[in-house]
Formats: C-alpha cells, sequence, structure tokens
C-alpha cells in the first residue's frame, strides 16, 4: 500500500515537473496551457474569491439537482403506469430532450434575471429529461404479471409503487439520475459563463477575457474536484439502490 501511494506521488511529481518545464522552455503557450506553479500562485492570489464563487455555484448545483429529480421522478413514476399517457409523453419528452436548450438561456435571464435563479431554472430543464425518460421506460419495462400478482395479494397503489414499480426499475432509474445530474452540472457552469455575476463559471470566464491562464485553469480545478464529488455520491447511491434492489428482489 505504502509502495503504491508513493509510486503515484512519484509519477505525480515528474509529471508536474515535465508540465512545468514545457511551459517555461517555450515549447507550449502559457496562453493556451499555464505552468502548475502558474495555477498555484492564482490560488494563493485569488484562492478565497474563487472558495466564495464555488459556494455559489454548489448552491445553485443542490438546488437544481433536488427539484429536477423530483420533478422527473415524479412525472416519470404517474406516467409510466398510465400505458395511454405514456407513450405520448415519452414521445414529447424525446422531442422536448433534443432541443439544445442553450438557445433558450436568453429567455430565462429575461425572465428570471442575471442571479441564482435564471441559473437554477436552466440546470433543472437540462437534468430533468432524463430523468424523466428513463424512470418512464422503468415503470414501462416492468413486466404486468408483477402487478397483477401484487394486486391480487391485496397491494393498493402506494404499495404496488413503493414494493413493485420502483424496485424492478431501479436500475433505469438509477441511470436517468446519473446522466441527469451530470447534466445539471453541465448546465448552471456553462450558465455562469454565459452571463452571470457570480459563480465558478463567471470567474473563468471573466479570467478568460483577460488572458489569466492560471486562474482560468484553477476555476477547471475547483468544478473538476465538484463533479469528482458529486459522482462518488452517485456511485454511493447506486450501490445503497443496487443493494436495497437485491433484498427487495429476494423477498
Amino acid at each position: 500500500m505504502k509502495k503504491r501511494l508513493l509510486l503515484r506521488v512519484i509519477w505525480t511529481l515528474a509529471i508536474l515537473g515535465a508540465w512545468e518545464a514545457l511551459v517555461r522552455g517555450g515549447l507550449v503557450s502559457q496562453i493556451i496551457l499555464p505552468a502548475p506553479s502558474d495555477v498555484v500562485h492564482a490560488a494563493m492570489t485569488d484562492g478565497f474569491t474563487f472558495l466564495k464563487a464555488f459556494w455559489v455555484t454548489l448552491f445553485e448545483i443542490g438546488v437544481s439537482i433536488a427539484i429536477a429529480w423530483i420533478l422527473g421522478l415524479a412525472s416519470g413514476l404517474v406516467a409510466g403506469n398510465m400505458p395511454v399517457a405514456a407513450i405520448g409523453v415519452g414521445s414529447v419528452l424525446s422531442s422536448l430532450f433534443a432541443v439544445p436548450l442553450v438557445i433558450l438561456y436568453p429567455i430565462f435571464m429575461a425572465w428570471f434575471g442575471f442571479g441564482s435563479a435564471s441559473k437554477i431554472v436552466f440546470g433543472v430543464l437540462t437534468g430533468y429529461f432524463p430523468i424523466a425518460l428513463n424512470t418512464l421506460n422503468g415503470i414501462r419495462a416492468v413486466e404486468t404479471r408483477y402487478l397483477v400478482m401484487a394486486r391480487a395479494m391485496g397491494a393498493n397503489r402506494l404499495q404496488l409503487y413503493g414494493l413493485v414499480l420502483f424496485p424492478l426499475a431501479i436500475p433505469s432509474i438509477v441511470s436517468g439520475l446519473r446522466i441527469g445530474t451530470g447534466l445539471v452540472v453541465i448546465g448552471v457552469v456553462v450558465a455562469e459563463m454565459l452571463a452571470s455575476l457570480d459563480g465558478i463559471g463567471f470567474l473563468i470566464s471573466y479570467h478568460r477575457t483577460l488572458f489569466d491562464t492560471g486562474d482560468v485553469y484553477l476555476g477547471f480545478m475547483f468544478t473538476i474536484a465538484l463533479a469528482i464529488g458529486i459522482n462518488r455520491g452517485l456511485s454511493e447511491l447506486e450501490r445503497r439502490f443496487s443493494q436495497f434492489s437485491a433484498v427487495e428482489n429476494d423477498t
């Protein structure tokens, strides 16, 4: 274990050293790729500003994820359990999902302004469609015989959703949550880059116009760290859902 850790540290230092040498030697333009020391200098100079912006972005993403999950799961569960409506709703959702929502962002700015509200609305819309579609398809894929058997055993509508439909549709639902959550992160950061007064995306766009490449890459690092954290959380959620589904199937 210690040898692996030591090896990783050595490889990391070697890569950083080679990166620094390439930039300082003029082999790579600093406008395209800053040296690691430039990123460190940006962190020491503007780190507090980026940290405050990070919390703004985290708040916007967190609220967007919560709303997108609730709306996507609810609409997918309800529509998926109505065979006739599911076909029409699925077609509408698929068509809307294909529309590049970024072209609608100026409308969101006109309606909700330059603050967090427009970013949250945009983030919710970017993540809602895959969550709703995967939930709907997962519910539709559940075989009717399971529902018939549950009804024969006296299950009510709430029990059908909680004990039959939801557990059997979990793989499709979790897949939709993963895709939708990733799109929420992208949507919020892109919206901040397009027009905003705060957030990581705003700082990336601002320093890009000033050719402060070190600050731009520092913003990238904050965004990547955020994406990794959310992805790990989703992986843990998927693991727990898988265990729950396995227990339900055994019972």
